[in-house]
């Protein structure tokens, strides 16, 4: 019998003696989408409901249904709803709740992303499609995206050949050619990896740090201030054009928040990748009472839970949601924390600001150690502090450089190792077999994804086996040796590594050690960007590369000028010098200062006197704020 009931005469189903509703786990899960889609839609099936007495009905199927009503219309509205009365027992509801819940045959993804595909081939808009069904925009973009794959690709995900992430990478194709042709190329090799799909469509071209700062800049803004941008909806492996542009955007994002924090009454606030390596880790104050505001609290507590509930459970649905969770979480707290001191401990602690995994990211009450606050790392400005007795330059502290400057010094040194090693083949082919049994940061990836790499693939013109294996054929003997010698400069990769810390295990260093000393010292001064250097470490590592390469009477000279003079005639005098950072230093260094028994020696004679001929105290002044201006510029 069809009956229209009052919303507030039904009762769920598991309200109902021992709860005729079978469904336990995920009541509540997805009932804002169904809401949204019955809110636009109608209600298209009937409520299956068992009467409960006093004028009340239990639902046996539709629980969920009555759940959205609720969210629609009010737990107590007398809103009719389309039901169908079953004149059965406690028992026989059950079982048709039972019944529905295992036979309901939920749609395969590539069905479900085809029929959204449609709908938008309808006319319907991304926002439209939205508010139907309960999604974000950014889930209709996915949801899309998948749904308008090539038809090779759907099929072989449908069929079970390749998976939902793997077929979430294939959206970085632009087209179905594009597509078709990388599955082809991948089949014939065997499984299908995500990593893989990723390569062959250049999504490992950018590195993974700065791509994901499109996640905090907008695809929309990079594209409006001149960038192509191929986005990657299911993570950060974007498909960027110009990764200098994003950087000054988002550069110019954090150096505003910076500003924002500073007028809020914060004592100083800056960027993580100018300040200190571990800078992140400085003690932080705590206020004296945590202020919360509306539910914050309750949403915080029940967060926890939910985190502790998952416990040790790792698989990637849990991995996943507890991800979700710890950064709603992070986010509560943050803001609380931000609010929860007063204006004079503001004044005496400061900010950390950072992107990540495209979010803005802010530590509140940071309390900046006492050896950083004399030389803030990436300063352009001169330092606030100064100390009654000079300090010696020789004693400035190496961890005074900045994360992002340490990270580019490693990228010059492996350019430098590179066209060093592409010298001796010999050692190009040692390195190579070397390489072939060694753990992977051994500072060489024989499968030519080194920074090189791109430049480095597809060597003999041909990127498929039964090509390229024939033109392999017919080469001499020297010419495969010298590819290969190509191949091992192409796949170095010492990022995030330098040679300046002893450790003989040591991939990156057993590799520079090892080319010969001239070649690789030639090679790291074309390499070394002296401008970058001396602009981006503090004014107390000026001193000391000045004093290194042209002695103390120069150093202790510049030591009266700003940081802005200092950066300038560093950038002058230096490097003629044969100077290199630390971290360019291999084991047959032969510029100033030259290390025996483990101590600096002055540098020689010819060398102090050609440097000081050089330089020209009078004009100093005028050509250091000229040139200060223009790095800082560029730092932005």
């Amino acid at each position: 019998m069809d009956l229209q009931i009052p919303l507030n005469r039904l009762k769920f189903g598991q309200d109902d003696g021992a709860g005729i509703n079978a469904r336990v786990t995920g009541r509540d899960d997805g009932i804002a989408a169904l809401a949204a889609n019955i809110n636009a839609n109608g209600q298209i099936e009937n409520l299956i409901v068992k009467d409960a007495g006093d004028g009340f009905y239990s639902v046996a199927n539709g629980n969920r249904r009555l759940a959205a009503f609720h969210m629609i219309y009010g737990e107590g509205s007398d809103q009719p709803i389309g039901c169908t009365l079953h004149e059965i027992d406690e028992a026989k509801a059950f079982e048709f709740s039972l019944t529905t819940a295992i036979t309901a045959q939920q749609l395969h993804p590539v069905d479900q992303y085809e029929a959204f595909a449609r709908l938008e081939s309808h006319g319907k808009t991304n926002e439209e499609i939205a508010l139907q069904y309960g999604m974000s925009e950014r889930e209709v973009r996915q949801a899309l995206a998948l749904g308008r794959l090539s038809p090779k690709i759907r099929a072989s995900w449908r069929n079970g050949t390749i998976k939902a992430d793997i077929a979430k990478a294939f959206t970085l194709g632009l087209d179905h050619k594009t597509q078709d042709k990388v599955f082809d190329k991948l089949s014939k090799g065997g499984p299908i990896f995500e990593s893989y799909v990723k390569r062959e469509l250049g999504a490992d071209a950018i590195d993974d740090d700065v791509s994901q700062l499109l996640g905090y800049v907008g695809a929309e803004a990079y594209r409006a201030a001149g960038g192509i941008v191929t986005e990657d909806l299911f993570g950060n492996s974007h498909i960027i054009s110009d990764e200098t542009l994003l950087k000054q955007m988002a550069r110019r994002a954090l150096d505003a928040k910076c500003e924002q924090l500073k007028a809020a009454g914060w004592g100083w606030a800056d960027i993580e990748s100018d300040l200190p390596h571990g800078a992140k880790f400085w003690p932080q104050s705590k206020p004296k009472e945590l202020l919360y505001e509306g539910d914050e609290e309750a949403r915080a507590t029940k967060l926890r839970t939910e985190i502790e509930q998952i416990g040790e459970d790792y698989s990637a649905e849990a991995d996943e949601r507890r991800e979700q969770l710890e950064k709603q979480l992070e986010a509560i707290e943050a803001a609380v924390r931000a609010r929860s001191f007063d204006i004079k401990k503001k004044k005496q602690l400061g900010c950390i600001v950072d992107i990540e995994d495209g979010r803005l990211v802010v530590i509140h009450g940071v309390k900046r150690p006492a050896e950083a606050i004399a030389a803030p790392a990436g300063t352009a400005k001169a330092d606030p502090v100064k100390p009654a007795k000079p300090q010696t330059p020789a004693e400035a502290d190496e961890e005074d450089i900045s994360q992002a400057l340490l990270h580019r010094l490693s990228i010059q040194l492996t350019k430098a190792a590179a066209t060093a090693l592409i010298q001796d083949e010999q050692l190009a082919l040692s390195v190579l077999i070397a390489g072939v049994g060694c753990y992977s940061n051994c500072g060489v990836k024989i499968s030519v994804s080194g920074l090189g790499s791109r430049e480095g693939r597809d060597l003999l013109g041909a990127d498929e086996m039964k090509s390229a294996l024939p033109l392999a054929q017919k080469l001499k003997p020297a010419e495969r040796i010298s590819l290969l010698t190509q191949v091992a400069a192409s796949a170095l990769d010492f990022q995030h590594t330098s040679v300046d810390h002893n450790d003989p295990s040591d991939g990156a260093m057993a590799i520079c050690n090892a080319i010969d000393a001239r070649a690789f010292n030639a090679a790291a001064r074309g390499a070394f960007d002296a401008k970058d250097y001396f602009g981006g470490v503090s004014k107390l590592l000026n001193l000391k590369a000045i004093e290194e390469a042209l002695g103390a009477d120069l150093a202790r000279q510049q030591a009266k000028n700003t940081k802005a003079e200092i950066v300038s005639f560093a950038i002058e005098n230096v490097p003629p010098t044969g100077w290199l950072p630390v971290q360019l230093r291999a084991k047959g260094y032969d510029g100033p200062p030259v290390s025996k028994a483990g101590k600096l020696t002055s540098i020689s004679d010819a060398k102090a006197k050609k440097a000081a001929k050089a330089v020209k105290p009078v004009k100093r002044a005028a050509s250091a704020k000229k040139v200060a201006k223009k790095t800082s510029k560029k730092k932005r």
